[in-house]
């Protein structure tokens, strides 16, 4: 079975254990508005353009069959533009690949993940939405003894997740918000299948998987006392006692947006310091938790 993908990144040291290599898988049924991958969000393959390169030679419009469509709803990423583009300003972001093919790609770095005790993560995108493709991919990784992981902000049926989680070891998981209108306000969606699935990923044959779930701290959404302390309970209240990563918003991917004609709704926010985080952390008393660039809370 093929999957649509648009990008696999080796020597990745943020998505669990070890050294692993991360795929992503294109699409997404969220529309965060500080996402990090917008070129992520939608399944289909999609146009990029890195203006710092253009020269203006005029050769990727005489190429479109269109009439030089890109980033309006006419184009549809045939990918003719960039093929014509030799100063390299033009290419499409996604791809299909089987399983198969994905699994021989990724056993090139099993050394590596035996002697870092890493192995292979899913990110997105929503891989969730891909769960036929998902489940092959990781039944050829079990198969050939890799550890698996999987990124997911859960807003998906259990029934996708629930076969899947024989053939995972760690399970990272969103939690955005708890407040069900800020989330909407912010992602596009409701929170309700999120946390009910996070509840559950504690239950049945969910039981004994490695759950980490990850808070985005994100300033003017939940960047305050009391949104966090509510997720501190949620959590506290969860049958299983997950690991907790507050992840601090950062404006690096700014330039992606531009890229593929889009705005960035979260232009001119700033990263939250060192200092606040800390005071965040202790919201979370009796969680094991932790972020990026300081040592683990309990």
């Amino acid at each position: 079975m093929k999957g649509i993908l648009f990008d696999i990144q080796p020597f990745s040291v943020h998505d669990g254990p070890g050294i692993r290599t991360t795929v992503f898988l294109k699409g997404c049924n969220l529309r965060c508005y500080w996402c990090h991958n917008p070129e992520s969000q939608r399944m289909e393959p999609e146009l990029c353009f890195k203006s710092s390169l253009c020269i203006g030679c005029g050769a990727c419009a005489q190429a479109c069959p269109k009439g030089g469509a890109r980033f309006t709803e006419h184009c549809d990423a045939c990918g003719r533009c960039a093929g014509e583009c030799y100063a390299g300003a033009l290419s499409v972001t996604g791809y299909a690949l089987e399983a198969a093919g994905l699994v021989e790609r990724l056993l090139r770095d099993r050394a590596l993940f035996e002697r870092s005790g890493g192995g292979v993560t899913f990110s997105g995108g929503e891989p969730l939405l891909q769960p036929e493709f998902l489940q092959e991919a990781l039944t050829l990784c079990r198969q050939n003894g890799l550890h698996t992981a999987v990124e997911t902000a859960a807003n998906v049926p259990w029934a996708r997740i629930e076969p899947l989680l024989g053939l995972l070891d760690t399970v990272f998981c969103d939690l955005k918000a708890l407040d069900p209108e800020l989330h909407r306000r912010a992602t596009g969606c409701g929170n309700r299948t999120i946390l009910d699935n996070i509840r559950r990923l504690g239950e049945g044959r969910a039981a004994g998987r490695q759950v980490i779930l990850r808070i985005p701290v994100i300033p003017g959404f939940n960047d305050n006392e009391q949104e966090l302390s509510r997720m501190a309970d949620f959590i506290r209240a969860l049958p299983y006692s997950p690991q907790v990563e507050l992840l601090p918003f950062h404006g690096l991917c700014s330039a992606k947006y531009a890229m593929y004609g889009r705005t960035y709704a979260a232009e001119g926010l700033k990263s939250p310091g060192t200092e606040e985080l800390r005071r965040f952390s202790r919201l979370f008393s009796g969680i094991q938790i932790s972020f990026k660039g300081m040592e683990a809370f309990t």
